[in-house]
């Protein structure tokens, strides 16, 4: 195939029109999720359903990853692709119609599911212009541009509904994504499997168990994102920490950095010397929240873990797509988005547990425990199963 993974450079017409397409449509993501909630909440909901609204976008996509990575594998990439991003144009103009809570509820479930096919397939789609050996390098750079949208986009979003209102503001996201898919139209990616006309099912069609692992390390990676995510504020507000909200700032801004470049250290180092530092960098991190009671502990934590995410989820993100054949890719993807996926969404839960049961430091701590819990189990298995 023609820029396929047999291209020597990285910057090829494909890739970079890849990159493009996912730095637009997760900017119109950021510019959302900010403000689905208050959306809600001014069409009349309760602040409880307005929790389910904003909610059940993740389940949507959660269940539609392992469908995504067989429906990547078995069709044109291209074509599914367009078809996500077409379904999420038409929800980003439905938003501005919901006049009631259920018809909200339909379009985020319907956007989600749309959501989790397309961020599978893009992934998928661009390993096939990335060179092999520049895998990690390659993920790095995609990966640097979501963090600089996630960046921009909510303050983004929530300025042009202050300035204007929630419709002026979907009718701009619709038109990012419609643009996405117009830039994607005309990629002349040339497929040259073959349609498979299998009914059957397979566990293999939905999982990689050859990557479960990797995948697993990951979600703990996310686990720790929930937590933090949800629990941060709470923590400063109870500890009189001003200011907290800085962590959100440094920890983004010297991710977006660090990724830049770590990717091609994780093309030239071994996975398990990447994986056991950004786990010890993330357990160094959420044991310093854990003893926090000054901003100063915060700033180092939001640097550490970073680091620690940086290097551990493109390197782990990577290595799926290597371990498994080229037309296996969108379910290697699928399976590691899974992993993420489950530690989002189990993290807020567990952190919730242990800190009404507990405190937040005994919290913090705990997950830095489990951290070095998961080196060591990550070590055993890589001394077993890799030569």
């Amino acid at each position: 195939m023609e820029g396929s993974r047999a291209q020597e450079s990285l910057w090829n017409k494909y890739y970079i029109t890849l990159l493009l397409i996912g730095l637009i449509t997760s900017l119109s993501f950021s510019m959302l999720y900010t403000i689905i909630s208050a959306y809600a909440v001014e069409i009349g909901s309760s602040l409880s359903l307005a929790g389910v609204v904003a909610g059940v976008f993740s389940i949507s996509a959660l269940v539609l990853r392992p469908i995504s990575g067989l429906i990547a594998d078995r069709r044109n990439k291209k074509w599914v692709f367009a078809l996500a991003l077409l379904v999420i144009t038409t929800t980003s103009l439905g938003y501005a119609f919901s006049r009631s809570i259920p018809i909200l509820i339909f379009f985020r479930i319907l956007h989600g599911a749309a959501f989790g096919i397309s961020s599978t397939v893009n992934i998928s789609l661009l390993s096939e212009f990335i060179p092999r050996n520049r895998l990690a390098e390659g993920l790095g750079y995609f990966s640097a541009s979501q963090v600089i949208s996630r960046i921009i986009g909510p303050t983004l979003g929530v300025n042009i509904a202050d300035l204007f209102n929630y419709n002026v503001l979907f009718l701009i996201i619709a038109i990012f994504n419609f643009l996405a898919l117009l830039i994607l139209w005309g990629l002349s990616y040339e497929y040259t499997g073959v349609a498979s006309k299998k009914t059957t099912i397979k566990i293999d069609s939905l999982i990689a168990r050859e990557v479960i692992v990797y995948a697993a390390v990951g979600g703990v990676f996310s686990l720790s994102n929930g937590i933090t995510n949800s629990f941060l504020v709470l923590m400063g507000n109870e500890r009189a920490i001003p200011g907290i909200s800085i962590f959100f700032a440094i920890n983004a801004l010297t991710l977006s950095i660090v990724r830049l470049f770590i990717g091609r250290q994780a093309d030239k180092k071994s996975i398990t010397l990447i994986v056991n530092i950004s786990l010890l960098c993330s357990a160094i991190s959420m044991l310093s929240l854990g003893f926090a009671y000054s901003l100063s502990l915060v700033i180092i934590a939001a640097f550490f873990k970073a680091l620690g995410l940086a290097g551990g989820q493109v390197s782990l993100q990577a290595e799926c797509i290597r371990r498994v054949d080229e037309d296996r890719s969108g379910v290697a993807a699928s399976t590691y988005y899974i992993g993420a996926d489950i530690g989002n969404g189990i993290g807020p839960m567990v952190g919730g547990a242990i800190s009404s049961m507990f405190n937040y430091k005994i919290m913090f701590i705990s997950v830095s425990i489990f951290m070095g819990l998961t080196a060591v189990l990550f070590n055993l298995y890589q001394r077993k199963h890799i030569s």
